[in-house]
């Protein structure tokens, strides 16, 4: 089956095609930095990132383009309250946005253009919109772009104009012909930051900017435009009818839009109180983690925030990476080949995962795949030759790239968990590390040691013995099975 895409602008899945051949242009809309980058913002960028994997896997090559939006009435605001200017909020919380998509492995965009530095761009599009008559000069400054003038508006969300005019009002100071028209050009305001155009000083509004960026990074019409779902309406209709209507073409061909993330069932909102910051939840999780939570539910649905979901899909990614890591220890340690051929296997575990992924991304079901996957390693890696180990190991980390996750060796796993002050122990493979002074020949005599000893019920002595290899980093773990050591150093 080939790639099927849900497209918000038809409201159905969709064969996935690119505009030309095997190159597929994508837009997605980047943050406006007047604050710390939250988890919904991070949910919709890994969404995305899988999705621009995925396509990268399929053989596809993706320019993307990320904007950031760097002059807006939100920055402003915050200037205001910080007593600095809009500038220095832009360029403080755009650094913090870069460090996060960095701890978060995001692919980075091949261009990410603010909207400062494409003032002449936005100033020619909206001359364009005034010349084809979509766009009118209010008294005082303001350049409008004539929603009724656009006859398709609301096509994207469903919209009709005539119930959207019912809850429209006109603001105070706004010169508008029609409640739904939206500001292109805001004419400048004492002590705000503007630049000059032919109806005088002023900004940008959000929406243009977009148009302008994308088109000139992209052209006129490219594959696909996505987001966040609160985007839809206005922002992403708005940039649709601007755009068509000074081109008189579609402006992107699929729109790619994900669920927003809710606290409680609730949406996150300043004024609840319940925004989570980015750099709050990697202080207590790596971003695999935070993948693998995000991944398990579809990108369209809605997916609602815990510290005990994140506490599970730590709790079940250690456990793959106790698998992974065993076998890798394994691969280390075998000598001998095998002319048997276990592709076929591994190619059956692959087009389970094709299948899930075609079918618009539903990563929760190629998440079962890939934990299907580590649990036939785990009972076969016994009985595996040291290339068919390596082989599978090999194949599944292949797959998790997709998600961003089952990238890590062994030390990297140990220094994200110090980094975060968590026990690492459980998923050390047995025998893992240097014993330093300990032979393992006479770790294992002092295991035999202490089972005699607790034979005898001579518990005191035997933990005692316990409690000495802790202190130079061996662990001891009993089980049915026996009695296991892992070394964490000390």
């Amino acid at each position: 089956m080939s790639l099927m895409i849900y497209n918000t602008l038809t409201k159905k899945k969709e064969p996935f095609k690119p505009l030309q051949n095997n190159l597929v242009r994508t837009y997605f809309c980047g943050p406006t930095v007047q604050d710390e980058p939250h988890i919904g913002h991070a949910r919709a960028y890994f969404a995305f990132d899988i999705f621009l994997r995925y396509l990268m896997y399929l053989g596809y090559k993706v320019k993307y383009v990320r904007n950031i939006t760097d002059i807006e009435d939100k920055i402003i605001q915050k200037a205001n309250e910080l007593r600095i200017s809009p500038f220095e909020v832009a360029e403080m919380y755009s650094r913090a946005f870069y460090d996060i998509c960095k701890e978060l492995n995001l692919i980075p965009p091949n261009v990410e253009p603010r909207a400062t530095g494409h003032i002449p761009e936005i100033i020619e599009l909206i001359e364009k919109l005034i010349e084809l008559g979509y766009a009118y000069v209010a008294p005082n400054g303001d350049v409008y772009f004539d929603v009724a003038k656009f006859k398709e508006y609301g096509k994207l969300s469903g919209q009709k104009i005539e119930s959207l005019l019912a809850g429209a009002r006109v603001e105070p100071g706004e010169y508008k012909r029609n409640p739904l028209d939206f500001a292109l050009w805001k004419a400048s305001k004492p002590n705000e930051p503007s630049w000059k155009s032919p109806w005088g000083r002023g900004r940008p509004g959000w929406h243009i900017e977009c148009s302008a960026m994308s088109m000139k990074y992209l052209g006129e019409t490219f594959d696909v435009h996505g987001g966040g779902h609160d985007l839809v309406f206005p922002h992403h209709e708005n940039e649709i009818a601007q755009s068509e209507a000074a081109t008189g073409k579609p402006f992107a061909k699929y729109w790619f839009h994900v669920g927003l993330v809710t606290v409680k069932k609730e949406k996150m909102s300043k004024s609840l109180g319940n925004i989570i910051p980015m750099k709050y939840v990697l202080s207590r999780y790596d971003a695999e983690t935070v993948r693998f939570w995000v991944a398990q539910t579809h990108y369209r649905k809605p997916i609602d925030f815990s510290f005990e979901q994140l506490d599970a899909s730590e709790k079940l990614l250690d456990r793959m990476y106790a698998i992974f890591f065993r076998a890798e220890y394994l691969i280390k340690n075998k000598k001998e080949e095998s002319e048997q051929d276990i592709s076929s296997i591994i190619e059956e575990f692959r087009q389970r995962f094709l299948s899930a992924m075609n079918d618009d991304l539903n990563t929760p079901k190629a998440l079962v795949v890939l934990k299907d996957m580590v649990d036939y390693l785990s009972t076969h890696m016994n009985s595996m030759s040291k290339n068919q180990l390596e082989l599978f190991v090999y194949s599944v980390r292949e797959l998790g790239w997709i998600f961003g996750i089952l990238q890590q060796s062994i030390e990297e796993r140990i220094y994200e968990k110090k980094k975060r002050r968590k026990d690492y122990s459980k998923f050390l493979p047995q025998g893992y590390g240097d014993l330093g002074h300990v032979s393992e020949q006479l770790l294992q005599i002092l295991i035999a040691v202490r089972d005699e000893l607790r034979r005898q019920r001579n518990f005191d002595l035997a933990d005692k013995i316990r409690e000495e290899l802790k202190k130079i980093g061996i662990i001891l773990e009993d089980s049915k099975a026996g009695t296991h050591w892992k070394y964490v150093g000390t």
